[in-house]
């Protein structure tokens, strides 16, 4: 034991009692809800995890634009005339934000022209100015070969990908050269291929149609039966009362014609009196008689 009394000393401060009362207590609450807690979420974790909820990842939004710029002007072989390169620019991007995507494009699109110019001029110098096919196919193979696309673009973290699209077409000089001759060769393979649709119809109408017998032909003329003679009308016979004279005998000479007699009336003739003047015309009515010839 201690040599001071049990109720010697300081007393308590008024209000400890309660207050160390109110600490034990929310102490011991404390202490509950915790455990009670701990309890709660180790049997509510497994119905949490069947009903939690995650995000997908982000996918990236690829953009896409087309742009028509002005035809590009490539000199033909002769320096004479032109083609007329047409270019269709296709842009595409999966990290350039929307809003911004324009932007870019319009920042880009120069660049992609003067690259695209570049090549036609090479292609262009070697090619007649009326075969534009010709510079489709060099302008076609220099893109495969010495640059192809798609072309890429960047910019900071922002890139961007552009492939063109080529068309050639003619100058107008050379079109307006070129329409005669195109005209005529038109005419002439449309009248060909008439022709030639013509013969197909022809067979193909004497596939389907059945042969068709031949007409018969006519018999021959018959020759008419030979007729008989008519009968021959009997001879006359002679009048024996009429005299017969013997016949002519061909072998003596002809004796030869007499004249006339002399004192035939024929040589006796001789005109008494002369010949008769031509009648006078008669006058007509209106005018007067002409006067007689003087004797």
């Amino acid at each position: 034991m201690s040599g001071e009394p049990e109720g010697s000393g300081a007393r308590p401060a008024p209000g400890d009692g309660w207050r160390g009362r109110w600490a034990a207590r929310a102490r011991t609450l404390g202490d509950a809800a915790r455990s009670r807690t701990r309890r709660f979420w180790a049997g509510a974790r497994p119905t949490l995890r069947q009903l939690w909820w995650t995000e997908e990842p982000a996918t990236p939004v690829t953009t896409v634009d087309r742009r028509f710029p002005e035809p590009l002007v490539a000199p033909a072989q002769g320096q004479v005339y032109v083609f007329l390169v047409r270019a269709t620019f296709t842009w595409s991007s999966d990290t350039a934000r929307p809003e911004l995507f324009g932007w870019y494009v319009d920042y880009f699109q120069p660049q992609a022209t003067q690259r695209l110019h570049r090549l036609a001029l090479r292609c262009a110098v070697e090619v007649p100015p009326h075969r534009p096919r010709e510079l489709l196919s060099a302008l076609t193979a220099a893109l495969a070969a010495d640059d192809p696309p798609p072309w890429t673009y960047a910019r900071g973290e922002v890139t961007f990908a552009c492939e063109p699209d080529v068309t050639v077409q003619l100058d107008e000089r050379v079109r307006q050269l070129l329409q005669p001759y195109w005209e005529r060769r038109i005419a002439l393979e449309c009248e060909r291929d008439l022709a030639r649709r013509r013969a197909e119809y022809a067979q193909e109408r004497d596939r389907n149609d059945p042969p068709r017998p031949d007409p018969p032909r006519p018999d021959p003329p018959r020759p008419d039966p030979p007729r008989p003679d008519p009968p021959r009308p009997d001879p006359p016979r002679p009048d024996p009362a009429i005299p017969v004279r013997p016949p002519r005998d061909s072998t003596r000479p002809a004796s030869p014609r007499r004249g006339p007699r002399p004192d035939a009336p024929t040589e006796s003739f001789t005109p008494l009196e002369p010949l008769l003047p031509p009648p006078t015309p008669r006058p007509a009515p209106d005018q007067n008689p002409p006067p007689p010839p003087a004797r």
